[in-house]
């Protein structure tokens, strides 16, 4: 067995944080995208990722009011620890290395959304929106494509506006190829996998850019970016530009692998 350890800092009351772990509502405003059941003691939580076809059922093993609450599938345990202004999670479970280091990125990812819904929307319902491409993608070539300038305008900013992506903390502003303005904060950094950026022009939305596993295929990757909003309408348009985006991603990356 191995076991992830992530601690993330939230800027929220302790009740406030300790309803957002432990309420359907407030689990689907940074964890799966839909959720249904209860956290009591004894109780079944089911976790569901629609656009990737996974869900999860997990069980309440033990529950301390605004303390900590265990959670137990069939092969791990999660513990989530709940204290003022943090918020810990650890994941136990016989991983291989890739599912280790690709579980610590979402854990990550999950946390720092975790903080920014509490920070930004608290109450808010959250819309997941996810376009998804295959490609045949190391890590490394398909994170290099998320985060550095000249990559990045290939495929998602024009040419003359790109940024690097940065550490957590740090700036970020793209000129986005299809118009619009990125400018926000990088919430999640986990090299050579998924980035999280913050975006004040839709209302404090949240971009992922991440490479998940390919089940249909080893040698292929998932390339995911999913856009968090909160009371955003017309979404439609900045979605589909974002599949096209990963298409060109997924050309480019495919055209890479072959040559």
């Amino acid at each position: 067995m191995k076991t992830i350890y992530v601690e993330q800092t939230v800027h929220a009351p302790l009740a406030r944080i300790w309803r957002a772990c432990t309420e359907a509502h407030g689990l689907a405003a940074w964890q799966a995208d839909e959720i249904t059941g209860v956290v009591s003691p004894g109780s079944q939580l089911r976790l569901r990722w629609p656009s990737l076809g996974v869900a999860i059922e997990l069980k309440v093993e033990q529950l301390e009011p605004m303390r900590r609450i265990v959670f137990q599938s069939e092969d791990s345990q999660l513990e989530l620890k709940i204290a003022a202004n943090r918020v810990s999670v650890e994941h136990r479970a016989d991983f291989d290395d890739d599912e280790s280091e690709g579980t610590l990125s979402s854990w990550r990812l999950s946390l720092a959304t975790l903080a920014h819904y509490l920070e930004h929307h608290d109450g808010r319902t959250r819309a997941v929106h996810w376009a998804v491409q295959r490609a045949a993608a190391s890590l490394e070539d398909a994170h290099a494509f998320f985060t550095l300038a000249g990559a990045q305008s290939g495929w998602l900013t024009r040419s003359a506006a790109a940024n690097n992506v940065g550490a957590v903390g740090s700036e970020i502003a793209l000129e986005l190829a299809w118009g619009p303005s990125l400018n926000g904060q990088v919430l999640s950094h986990s090299p050579p996998r998924d980035v999280l950026l913050s975006w004040k022009e839709t209302n404090h939305s949240l971009l992922a850019l991440r490479t998940l596993p390919c089940p249909q295929a080893r040698n292929e990757r998932l390339l995911a970016a999913t856009w968090s909003t909160w009371d955003v309408p017309d979404t439609a348009p900045t979605l589909a530009q974002l599949q096209a985006a990963l298409s060109r991603l997924s050309r480019i990356l495919d055209n890479r692998a072959t040559a």
